[in-house]
């Protein structure tokens, strides 16, 4: 009988803690800093400090468990798009075994993460991936992308909610960017309106319409920016992602990111303006020449 291989060590790579942990897929960067302040996560034997840095001999355990990490360059990251019942749990770590009767995903070497998830008693559409890093850089753009909802509500509708309910700015102070909202009156008490938002939590659409009377009875995300949730996924079942919609939902995080970028600009330079100017005398800044502070003092003179 042939003797077997000895198992490979499996080293995490160098690199800062949060950014190595995201990559290898154990969780997103904002998960792995809530286990670090709880102390679940520890390096050698002791928990470390936000942003600490990782090296190839050392021993990453998590809630007591040793962490492993791919002992092969990552592939391109698994993309899913979900299509969540409203009510139904967004229990991942649940949904991969074969025990799970509401909700299925295919199993993964890392583990599933949602960008942007819905509250739990909402549903919709609903993006996965199984890469962290991937995941905190759609996340961080995902916000501020246009997103389209159904609502079904229960109350006496009329145009004039509508109009209050488009130039509404905030909800208990959470800001809200109404976009459209169009109302499909019912005969009954129960109506549908397709609203679209931006930058705006869907807690904040549900209790903005509840602070009114109406009960918000569905909640129902279909759209994330360029992606949008087809008739051919039905509930509780999910597809991956295609080639033109990563490309497409990549591209309109990026645009939104440098429509961003010159109103960053602004505000540094505007503050560099509002710094006082240097006091007559002063000694010149670092890295000025020789002949520009000779000609300042000539000039003073």
């Amino acid at each position: 009988m042939r003797p077997r291989a000895p198992r490979r060590k499996e080293a995490p790579p160098a690199g800062r803690v949060q950014k190595v942990l995201a990559a290898a897929g154990v969780g997103s960067r904002r998960e792995i800093e809530r286990w670090i302040r709880e102390g679940r996560l520890e390096i050698n034997g002791s928990v470390p400090s936000l942003g600490a840095g990782l090296s190839p001999g050392d021993r990453v355990t998590l809630d007591g468990r040793p962490v492993r990490f791919p002992t092969h360059p990552r592939r391109t990251a698994r993309v899913l798009l979900l299509h969540r019942s409203p009510g139904d749990p967004l229990d991942l770590k649940e949904a991969v075994s074969r025990t799970s009767d509401r909700l299925r995903l295919p199993r993964t070497g890392g583990r599933w993460l949602a960008i942007q998830p819905l509250p739990p008693v909402d549903g919709g559409l609903e993006i996965l991936t199984d890469d962290g890093a991937w995941a905190n850089r759609v996340s961080r753009g995902a916000h501020r992308l246009e997103q389209d909802y159904l609502l079904r509500l229960r109350g006496p509708l009329d145009d004039g909610q509508i109009a209050e309910f488009l130039a509404a700015t905030d909800c208990e102070g959470e800001p809200m960017t109404i976009l459209a909202a169009t109302a499909q009156y019912g005969e009954g008490s129960n109506h549908w309106v397709t609203v679209t938002a931006r930058a705006t939590r869907p807690a904040s659409v549900r209790h903005w319409w509840g602070a009114r009377g109406f009960v918000v009875s569905r909640l129902m995300r279909v759209r994330i920016g360029p992606v949008r949730l087809g008739r051919e996924l039905p509930r509780g079942r999910s597809r991956s992602i295609t080639t033109a919609e990563r490309e497409a939902l990549l591209a309109a995080i990026a645009g939104e990111a440098a429509v961003d970028a010159p109103a960053a600009q602004a505000e540094e330079a505007a503050a560099a303006l509002a710094d006082p100017p240097p006091s007559p005398g002063s000694q010149p800044a670092p890295g000025a020449s020789p002949k520009t502070a000779t000609g300042r003092r000539n000039n003073a003179r």
